[in-house]
């Protein structure tokens, strides 16, 4: 099944024409619960991985005397994600991460510590079939965890998050906003998405993006989300919330069905916020950051 965005409550680049330099695309994942195999795009699934190469490890998280290894977190293919911006001669991403937090390589940055892998899925002939099991290690981080989910990838136009745009347009929108008693639901997209602009509401956006190796800017790889959707948030006319699908708003707000459309991979990010997982956008094999809210 496809999942399809609601239109946004108004185009802000009708509005403000000088908005449009700032509208990017973004891939909505649309996760939900599932039994996703080695080879698919998933959220939390096992991972196509080498049986000749160790698996990554915590070296700051032991028992007794043993690393714990790094939890899965997205596989994605560049059949289903070309957005991912995989490097040449790659067409399979994998991304795991610790469930406690790390200082980040990024000076402002604190979050899970990750491991980004670039591959090739043909190169991968021998698999792992018998991969780590982080209930066994992890069960009382569990909310970092995410539960295995299949992907029903759509293209969403947004725009940049406020504070990147010159402070002039900022509040010229905002004033333009508040008069009309309207939400800005057309920038920052939320949910599990990749590529575009993260929401910085709760932290503030830091002062500089930029790679720890090279200095050249971040980019949003991956965000990851607590909910698809706010709740007790409407649009014009009571009409339900633009990012809860379409396809689903059959469902009850309290039934289960509800509850694993709205928190599909079952994890409380951050601050039962939201995070995101930024490389490099000249390099994107430089270590990555993950940043929190």
């Amino acid at each position: 099944m496809s999942l399809t965005t609601g239109a946004p409550s108004v185009d802000l680049g009708q509005a403000f024409p000088e908005l449009t330099a700032y509208a990017r695309t973004t891939v909505r994942l649309h996760p939900r619960r599932g039994e996703p195999g080695m080879r698919d795009s998933h959220i939390g699934g096992p991972l196509l991985w080498p049986a000749g190469e160790a698996w990554p490890e915590c070296a700051d998280q032991e028992s007794h005397g043993d690393p714990y290894p790094m939890v899965p977190i997205a596989q994605l293919t560049a059949a289903d994600v070309p957005e991912a911006g995989f490097p040449a001669g790659t067409d399979l991403l994998q991304i795991l991460w610790c469930p406690e937090w790390h200082d980040q390589p990024h000076p402002e940055g604190r979050g899970q510590a990750c491991r980004v892998f670039w591959r090739r899925a043909a190169d991968v002939t021998d698999v792992l079939t018998d991969q780590p099991d982080p209930e066994e290690h992890w069960d009382h981080e569990w909310d970092m965890i995410p539960r295995a989910c299949v992907l029903q990838p759509e293209r969403v136009a947004e725009y940049s998050w406020k504070e990147e745009l010159p402070e002039d347009l900022r509040g010229r929108i905002a004033a333009w906003l508040t008069e009309r008693g309207l939400a800005d639901d057309g920038s920052a997209i939320p949910g599990y998405k990749v590529g575009g602009s993260m929401n910085w509401s709760v932290s503030d956006m830091p002062r500089s993006l930029t790679c720890a190796a090279c200095e050249a800017p971040l980019a949003l790889l991956l965000q990851l989300d607590t909910y698809e959707w706010a709740l007790g948030a409407w649009g014009p006319a009571g009409e339900p919330h633009r990012f809860w699908p379409l396809e689903e708003r059959h469902l009850e707000r309290g039934d289960v069905e509800f509850d694993l459309a709205r928190e599909p991979a079952g994890m409380t990010v951050g601050r039962a916020g939201h995070g995101g997982l930024f490389v490099c956008s000249a390099d994107p094999t430089h270590p990555p950051c993950c940043f929190t809210q």
